[in-house]
């Protein structure tokens, strides 16, 4: 498996494919994970960036932690973001349990805000993703990127 930037528009379709929305994400930033076949299996899109906060989309069929690193690393280190801000279906409670796997925390809920009723509002706190971003999810991160 290896980390993709580009085609940054191919990341997008698929993540917006996965979370069933349109691929319009304005201005944004996307990474990918591929197989050893090449076939996307996971992406994230980060857009809104207005300091100290990202928007993150993250869909994956298949994920790593030295993928979940690269992601933490961008928002965390290179963007320097105090917060990630995620919104989520209500009812999709995979994705709502893997948010919390990560560290965040439900903030709100937006009624009726969505397509199909509520979102429900994620915020991930640099403190709280201080693990994906220690040495030992760095060293996975070097090996993925090398790969």
């Amino acid at each position: 498996m290896k980390i993709i930037t580009e085609p940054k528009e191919l990341i997008g379709r698929y993540v917006a494919h996965k979370q069933g929305r349109s691929p319009d994400w304005g201005l944004f930033v996307a990474f990918g994970l591929v197989n050893d076949d090449e076939e996307l299996i996971a992406g994230v899109v980060f857009n809104g960036y207005i300091a100290p906060n990202i928007m993150m989309h993250i869909s994956a069929d298949t994920i790593t932690p030295g993928f979940i690193s690269t992601v933490m690393h961008y928002a965390f280190v290179k963007n320097n973001c105090k917060r990630v801000t995620g919104i989520i279906d209500k009812r999709n409670k995979q994705s709502r349990r893997f948010a919390n796997h990560l560290g965040a925390k439900l903030e709100g809920v937006m009624r009726d805000a969505g397509e199909h009723g509520d979102l429900c509002i994620y915020g991930l706190m640099k403190c709280d993703a201080e693990k994906w971003i220690q040495p030992r999810y760095m060293k996975k991160l070097e090996a993925i990127w090398a790969a």
